[in-house]
């Protein structure tokens, strides 16, 4: 079966706004907050809701960036989400607290807490070639999007870009 899921990039003064999650086997690693669509919802409201749910935000202004293919067998996380296929629709978004902290009204398996991560930091991870060495650790998929959205800075060629991860 075939899942759209939604991902929501939130960057504010140089910060990446993550979801940070444990997992046996795994350990700690980051994440960009979303989740799966809904029967009977849009995209939009997709990712407004998981947004509430996962950081208690609400998404005020939202742009479409790219739209990636995971195929879970072929992943180093295949354990955890075994035989899942999904298409992940990515977008640039700007937020608003909905209270005076940020905290997860509805958490995700695994979820551990939502912290902003220095992009500075984030590029220096994406050059180490040493995985066990790096302070942030993100799935491979997410991994590939940072270094070529942080590095590369290719944020134009993504409107519209689809490619499989």
């Amino acid at each position: 079966m075939i899942r759209n899921t939604v991902r929501a990039l939130i960057i504010q003064d140089d910060m990446l706004l993550a979801i940070k999650k444990e997992r046996p086997n795994v350990g700690v690693y980051y994440a960009l907050p979303g989740g799966a669509q809904a029967p009977d919802e849009t995209l939009d409201q997709a990712l407004k809701r998981e947004c509430i749910e996962e950081l208690g935000v609400e998404i005020i202004e939202s742009q479409f960036l790219c739209i990636r293919e995971y195929i879970s067998r072929n992943h180093e996380y295949s354990f955890i989400m075994k035989e899942v296929h999904i298409i992940d629709f990515l977008y640039l978004c700007k937020i608003k607290l909905l209270t005076t902290d940020m905290h997860s009204v509805q958490a995700d398996i695994g979820q551990v807490g939502i912290e902003w991560l220095p992009i500075n930091e984030i590029k220096e991870v994406l050059l180490q070639n040493e995985i066990s060495s790096r302070k942030y650790k993100f799935p491979s998929t997410q991994h590939d999007f940072f270094k070529e959205f942080f590095l590369d800075g290719i944020t134009e060629y993504y409107i519209s870009k689809v490619f499989e991860s």
